[in-house]
């Protein structure tokens, strides 16, 4: 049995060691197989008792590492300087309810694999393999509870030049790139280990080639691509601002002081577009949705852009939607009292001299316990003491059910908003391309958890979304990092972490849709059809085994 615990401990440990943005991803390849090779060996030995939860178990072992040091960064999200008991308690839950939630439903994917492997064979058991992990991966991208950050085409992000091809498959060709190579080799290594050598290599020959044929192909693309576009230039704006003790407290002025002082700056005069860090103002409170234009930092900004008109600003802000009414206007209006209603969101404002309206996108892939309170009709009851114990909401902000893309009068951009988290999301960020975007930016701030993994993984991932949809991905954080990625997916400039500047830069605005632009996760689509048929094939199975158990009594 120690030598299952090892080969669990070897898989776990596979995985860590190839992810972003310290990792290898050649390792990724491997990863499954020790696990596989577990559950292959437990159902050829008949005298093992408790098969499926001796494999649940050991496969909880390896994913539980995984995740516990692929994101061990969330526990730091606290002060990084005297934090209370309270504050560390609300990160380390946050950290062990993602670590251990991600682990429990990796597990029980594994351990229907080993099910369905042993009720209809090796095909159907591998087939199955690929289609569950979809399933999870698409789930991860949609419930409530939504957590990709493990997705399996994530952890090619460091080396986009093996992954040129994500503009026809998205992500999700790399999610089933890694799982048939790790099926191939394992069957090359089950083969071996059964002394028969012909078929190992044979196996052996062909994981080469799925290896070596896709990383080719990346390879030739990544060469001779050619980047289409009209030119535009482009300004950061990165403030340094603690966002325990600072960004939230100061002064609206203040802060929105210290980023005109940065977009003044001489390397920022060619810039037509400047873009804030997510809620870079107005510090305390939040603005007015129905007052844009009386809120002071709005104001301070629109005299600048009179100074500088060829220019407009795409800022970070709080911003809140206020009701005046005896009833609940919808389900995330929070009571204030006094018939009055709240609606926040955390959204993008641009703002252009001489325009009539605001345009505001309000982020829409929320932050489960910071922004979201999942399935709240549901758990508000269980749980809502317990978020509030740990530092957490029992409401949710307030979204908007369709992309928003922002255009104005003094260029070509048409810009694809994006706020933070939403910037790990393929398909959803496809969805402003195919409305026209052709440049998208990310507003972010990434120093919630000091100088860890965390923004370098964010970083990381946001060039997964300029290879999809081949376009330019302008990133301004809070603290850094502030980036400028091209179409290829290389980061052409950036700011460096822990600093305050102002980074200028020029982009292509290309108006060409990838083939995954307009069809998004197609490849997903496919695969969770054939989950659906396996599925309903194995419950038909039990249905009829069941039934026949009852005649033959």
């Amino acid at each position: 049995m120690y030598r299952a615990y090892l080969l669990s401990l070897i898989s776990g440990l596979l995985f860590v060691v190839s992810w972003p943005t310290y990792g290898f991803p050649i390792f990724l390849f491997f990863s499954f197989v020790p696990l596989l090779l577990i559950e292959d060996q437990f159902s050829i030995i008949k005298e093992i008792k408790n098969k499926a939860w001796k494999i649940f178990t050991l496969s909880f072992i390896a994913f539980f590492i995984w995740n516990f040091f692929t994101y061990f960064w969330l526990s730091k999200a606290h002060p990084q300087e005297n934090p209370t008991q309270a504050e560390l308690g609300q990160a380390w839950f946050a950290f062990g309810f993602a670590s251990v939630v991600n682990t429990l439903l990796m597990s029980l994917a594994f351990l229907y694999y080993h099910k369905i492997r042993q009720r209809h064979g090796n095909f159907y058991g591998y087939l199955f393999f690929i289609c569950a992990w979809f399933g999870l991966e698409k789930m991860h991208l949609n419930w409530d509870f939504a957590w990709p950050w493990l997705n399996l085409g994530n952890g090619f992000a460091t080396y986009h030049q093996w992954i040129q091809w994500y503009e026809y498959t998205g992500s999700f060709g790399g999610t089933f790139w890694v799982l048939c190579v790790n099926i191939l080799i394992f069957l090359s290594l089950h083969f071996f280990l059964n002394h028969q050598r012909r078929r190992s290599l044979v196996f052996g020959l062909v994981s080469f080639l799925a290896i070596a044929f896709p990383l080719l192909i990346s390879l030739l693309i990544y060469q001779n691509y050619k980047e289409k576009g009209a030119e535009e230039y482009v300004g950061l704006i990165q403030p340094k601002l603690n966002p325990y003790t600072e960004k939230y407290n100061l002064p609206e002025a203040e802060i929105v002081g210290q980023m005109i002082s940065l977009m003044e700056k001489e390397d920022l005069k060619p810039a037509s577009i400047l873009i804030t860090p997510e809620t870079s103002f107005p510090g305390k409170g939040s603005i007015d949705y129905d007052a844009i234009a009386q809120n002071l930092g709005v104001q301070m900004f629109e005299v600048f852009l009179s100074q500088n008109p060829q220019k407009v600003i795409l800022a970070g802000v709080d911003m809140t939607k206020f009701h005046h009414q005896k009833n609940q206007p919808n389900e995330r209006s929070i009571p204030l009292g006094n018939d009055v209603w709240a609606n926040p969101s955390n959204a993008v404002l641009q703002i252009e001299n001489g325009a009539n309206e605001y345009p505001v996108y309000k982020k829409s892939k929320l932050v489960v316990g910071v922004e979201l309170f999942p399935y709240s009709a549901f758990l508000k009851p269980l749980l809502g003491n317990v978020m509030l114990n740990f530092g957490g909401g029992v409401y949710s902000l307030t979204t908007q059910n369709s992309p928003e893309v922002f255009e104005n009068s003094k260029n070509k951009a048409k810009i694809a908003p994006l706020v933070c988290y939403e910037s790990i999301f393929g398909e959803f960020v496809s969805k402003f391309v195919k409305e026209g975007a052709n440049l998208i930016s990310v507003s972010t701030n990434d120093s919630w958890w000091g100088n860890s993994q965390g923004h370098r993984q964010l970083l990381a991932y946001a060039k997964l979304r300029a290879i999809e949809n081949r376009r330019y991905v302008v990133r301004a954080a809070n603290s850094g990092v502030s980036a400028i990625i091209n179409q290829r997916g290389d980061i052409a400039h950036q700011l460096d972490y822990d600093s305050a500047g102002a980074l200028a830069g020029k982009v292509k605005l290309n108006e060409n849709n990838t083939y995954y632009s307009t069809f998004g996760d197609a490849i997903a689509r496919v695969v969770l059809l054939f989950l659906g048929i396996l599925l309903g094939y194995d419950l038909l199975y039990l249905i009829g085994k069941r039934l026949n158990h009852g005649k033959s009594k």
